[in-house]
């Protein structure tokens, strides 16, 4: 009994640095209670990060619900007011002008003997059409409506190059934004390329359909026409080029379609032109003629942009005859 009380007295000595005893069973409760401290934490830090989760896909999911609701009330009221319009706008209508900017946009050239020469793309001023007055009562930075088919059906604002990236139509804030018409393509008799900017949407919303475009040839075939109501005129177009266009200035893909509301000649169109059909994805055998107006529709698609470019339809052209061209489209 001795000398087991010798021996555990000797085991403890040896245990025992300085004045702190090392207990093995006092270590393992530490390490144990640390353990379970971050444990603890780990789980904390885990459900907070679902909580946020499922409150960012709840804002995406109300987002998208509100988006989507007011398109379709803007949709149908434009149909309705479509359905409604005389197929003459009656003489006492007021006439509306054209909307202004805030201050971002150069102001319309004064009339000279020069510009009064200068080609008509559009026309601006006068008595409105009937459908588009009522939108525009709501919201004078209202431009125009664009419509395609199963693809798009929204109403086109023009203020700056800012505003519209987060706000609806009702100038509520909302990320989805609007689609709205470049500050520096403003709408006028002499602006040979209107460009819309819009936002991918992965709910497909805005221009968020427009990828389709860029990935199926047949979604082209289908969808090639495209309807914009200014708030004078209806103008029609038709698809010619599907492009994906690269932000970087030194890629060989690059093309600045941003910066062309008008041209300096038919030689600087024509060029632009080609340079779009070569990049384009697509070869359509649709010629665009240096008196012909172009609409381009323009969208993020990752860092990089999707860009489709129309031109207007002639008044001696048939859908049925572009169609069948457009059906005559290979991928390039």
């Amino acid at each position: 009994m001795k000398k087991h009380r010798r021996r555990l007295s000797s085991f403890r000595r040896k245990r025992t640095v300085g004045e702190f005893t090392l207990n093995p069973r006092r270590q393992v409760r530490r390490r144990s209670a640390v353990q379970r401290n971050l444990s603890r934490a780990l789980m904390l830090a885990l459900a907070a990060l679902i909580v946020l989760s499922l409150v960012m896909i709840a804002g995406i999911l109300l987002r998208s619900m509100r988006t989507k609701k007011l398109n379709a009330e803007l949709s149908a009221l434009h149909a309705v007011q479509t359905t409604l319009a005389p197929t003459a706008p009656a003489a006492e209508e007021t006439p509306v002008s054209a909307p202004s900017p805030e201050a971002t946009a150069s102001p319309a050239p004064s009339p000279t003997a020069e510009t009064a020469a200068a080609p008509r793309f559009h026309q601006v001023g006068g008595t409105p059409l009937a459908h588009m007055e009522t939108l525009y009562n709501q919201n004078h930075d209202l431009i125009a409506w664009l419509s395609i088919p199963d693809v798009i059906d929204l109403p086109v604002m023009y203020r700056d190059n800012r505003y519209y990236l987060t706000h609806d139509f009702n100038k509520s804030k909302n990320a989805s934004g609007t689609i709205f018409l470049d500050e520096n393509h403003r709408f006028s008799e002499q602006t040979q390329n209107l460009l819309l900017h819009g936002h991918n949407m992965k709910d497909g919303t805005m221009f968020g359909r427009l990828v389709h475009y860029l990935q199926s040839i047949d979604y082209y075939r289908s969808h090639p026409f495209v309807h914009l109501d200014t708030l004078w005129e209806e103008e029609q177009y038709v698809i010619f080029a599907v492009l994906h266009v690269p932000l970087d200035v030194k890629d060989e893909r690059f093309i600045n379609y941003f910066s062309h509301p008008t041209f300096a000649s038919d030689a600087s169109f024509d060029a632009y032109v080609r340079q779009l059909q070569v990049n384009s994805v697509y070869g359509v055998p649709i010629d665009v003629r240096s008196s012909d107006a172009l609409l381009t529709l323009s969208t993020c698609i990752d860092e990089d942009r999707l860009v489709i470019v129309c031109r207007r339809i002639r008044e001696d052209e048939s859908r049925s005859e572009l169609k069948s061209l457009v059906r005559l489209a290979q991928k390039q």
